[in-house]
Formats: structure tokens, C-alpha cells, sequence
């Protein structure tokens, strides 16, 4: 059972990475061929232009308007005003799509160095608290204890996951919530006994430092070359 579990995941795992890749490949192949597209579809409503002007149906229908029309259409200088102004809308959609890509991938790249920071800050922060939790269930609380009538706080550490605020929630909602109740207990930790009243929250945070090492492994290293 174990291994069909395995084998759907990895396979879900490849058609995920597989469907990321084509739509990748699509978008490039769309950002470069755009112009040659919206080149086409104007090239084909200047010959549509020109088939309705020289209409004869609606010549007769609407003889003042298609004559003027006509008269303009059936020049060389309207198809190169037409080119002209074609091109120089190409070259400016070509530009927003060069620009608004660029700032993406800048974006991206921004988000997934902070991303990178923030499990990074949580990590050193969370090994430390291993560390205590260790000394805890290892029954060396009075150390903790006299922490606790000196300073009337925590005894645990909590200053990065203070420090880095809402950008935490730039991890994923799963991971974000499961640290929003281990630091909840760990704030409410202010002497050894208030450890073994939230044990079975706290001690999972080893699951909890596994789960930001594996993030941390799926961040794309091309996103931040």
C-alpha cells in the first residue's frame, strides 16, 4: 500500500513538473510569436476592409459612404499608413510584453529570496528551541524555571518569528498555520511546567523543521540564479 502511495505521488510529482515545463515553453513561444499573431490578424481585417469597400451589395446599399471609402481603400498609401500604424503598435505591445515579463520574473525572484530568508530565520530559531525542548524532557527545568522568575517570559525563543511578521505567510498556508500554533504554545512557555501542559503541540516540532527543509529543497534554484 505504502509503495502504490509512493509511486501516485511521484508520479503526480512528475506530471506536475511536466505541465509546469509546457507551460513555460507555451508562454515563450507566445511572448515571441505574439507580434507575428497580431501582425496576421491585422494584415486580415486590412483585406477584409478592402473586400467590404469594393463590395458592390453594399456599394448599393450605402453608395455615399463606400464610395469615400473606397476612394481611400483602393490606394497604396492607405495599406503603408496601414502598415505604419500596424508596426507601430507591434513595436509597442512588444515592449509592455517585454517590460511586464521582466518586472515578473524580478518579482519571482524577490519573493523567493525572501521566501529562502525566512525559512532560513525559522530554522536556526526552531533548533535552538529543540535544543531546550530536549533539556526539558530530559527533566533539566530549573535552569528554565529561574529564567522565568528573572525575566517573566518566554523561555523559549521567539524574536525571528516576531521580527519577520505577516512575510511568514509568504510560506505555504499549511506550513504557515501549523508554525502560527507551535509558536502559540511556545509564547505561553514561561516556566518548565508550561512545557508539559503544551507537549504534545510543541513536540512536534521536529515534524515542523522537516517539513521547511523540504520546502526549502523545492525552491527552484533557476528562480534565483
Amino acid at each position: 500500500m505504502n509503495v502504490n502511495n509512493l509511486s501516485k505521488a511521484a508520479s503526480s510529482r512528475w506530471l506536475r513538473k511536466v505541465l509546469r515545463s509546457v507551460k513555460m515553453v507555451f508562454i515563450c513561444l507566445l511572448m515571441i510569436f505574439s507580434p507575428v499573431i497580431v501582425w496576421v490578424i491585422l494584415s486580415l481585417n486590412r483585406e477584409l476592409i478592402v473586400i467590404l469597400a469594393n463590395w458592390e451589395w453594399l456599394s448599393n446599399a450605402l453608395p455615399g459612404l463606400l464610395h469615400t471609402l473606397g476612394e481611400h481603400v483602393n490606394t497604396p498609401e492607405f495599406a503603408r499608413g496601414f502598415n505604419e500604424a500596424a508596426l507601430g503598435g507591434l513595436l509597442t505591445l512588444f515592449g509592455v510584453i517585454v517590460t511586464v515579463w521582466y518586472y515578473q520574473v524580478i518579482r519571482v525572484q524577490e519573493v523567493t529570496e525572501k521566501r529562502l530568508f525566512i525559512i532560513d530565520e525559522l530554522l536556526e530559531e526552531l533548533k535552538k528551541n529543540r535544543s531546550i525542548i530536549n533539556d526539558l524532557a530530559a527533566g533539566n527545568s530549573e535552569s528554565y524555571n529561574q529564567y522565568h522568575d528573572q525575566y517573566s517570559k518566554s523561555i523559549f525563543f521567539t524574536e525571528a518569528w516576531h521580527k519577520l511578521g505577516g512575510d511568514v505567510a509568504l510560506l505555504p498556508r499549511r506550513l504557515y498555520l501549523r508554525l502560527s500554533v507551535l509558536y502559540s504554545c511556545l509564547n505561553r512557555c514561561t516556566d518548565g511546567q508550561s512545557y508539559w501542559k503544551n507537549k504534545a503541540t510543541i513536540d512536534r516540532i521536529n515534524g515542523i523543521i522537516s517539513d521547511l527543509h523540504k520546502y526549502r529543497g523545492s525552491l527552484s534554484k533557476t528562480e534565483i540564479a
